[in-house]
């Protein structure tokens, strides 16, 4: 069985078979770490997206921890039924190409949407064929929000609150903090939601009829009512497992 690694901007997730964690720190996933089972890893196989320095450091936990170093993907021209829109395939994310694998795998004859709300929120079309059509990258919640305050000096606050605020937000606010908050949730809600909209309309999709897969850390701010949504918080993952399967 395989250590998988999904190193995002923000944080770190891995698996090791039902045992699964987050990490935002180099010191927390060497803590975690420490309490697995060795004997029974068989290799590591992972996805960067926060640089090669990060990998490297995490390979010598690999190394030191469990004898192994970790396999770091990139996105290629074809793997495991799914075809790169990319003209260079290894532009595209490997989160956005391991979700994608993922995300073929469990529809895999019919198109499907791919949406991972992290620090940047990507959207992406995939044809019932496993043709990636290509896709689009919006600013995520948090990272508008560090943005705005920062520049305004507002409040010491949390973009963490934005979760909070997902499912009561409102249109009509008196003080600035809340209207602040309410337009970054209510631009990125209505952001993806026109995307998917015209992805569907470009390959004349029911949307109604369309699954939207819905991954990442912010994933609990899209509410896309009427929409046919299912929440997999381990997408990447997903995907890197079925990787690491053709792999052998």
């Amino acid at each position: 069985m395989k250590l998988l690694v999904d190193v995002g901007n923000s944080r770190i997730k891995w698996k090791y078979g039902e045992t699964a964690a987050v990490a935002d720190s180099l010191e927390q996933l060497d803590a975690q770490w420490q309490g697995l089972d060795k004997r029974g890893i068989q290799g590591a196989i992972g996805g960067c997206v926060r640089g090669k320095a990060l990998a490297r450091q995490i390979d010598e936990f690999a190394l030191t921890r469990f004898k192994i170093r970790v396999d770091w993907q990139a996105a290629e021209p074809e793997a495991c039924g799914v075809t790169n829109a990319y003209a260079n395939p290894q532009d595209l994310g490997i989160d956005r190409w391991a979700a994608l694998i993922a995300a073929h795998a469990r529809y895999t004859d019919q198109p499907c949407i791919v949406v991972d709300a992290g620090t940047a929120i990507t959207v992406d079309m995939l044809a019932a064929s496993g043709m990636h059509r290509g896709g689009v990258i919006l600013p995520g919640a948090g990272s508008l929000f560090d943005t705005l305050t920062r520049a305004e000096q507002l409040f010491p606050d949390s973009s963490q609150n934005l979760h909070a605020l997902a499912n009561t937000v409102q249109p009509l606010t008196n003080n600035t903090r809340d209207a602040l908050l309410a337009g970054i949730i209510f631009m990125v809600q209505g952001g993806v939601k026109t995307v998917i909209e015209q992805q569907a309309e470009q390959i004349k999709a029911k949307i109604e009829a369309l699954p939207i897969l819905i991954t990442g850390g912010d994933s609990i701010m899209l509410k896309l009512d009427s929409l046919q949504t299912v929440q997999v918080p381990d997408l990447v993952l997903e995907g890197l497992s079925l990787l690491a399967e053709s792999r052998k």
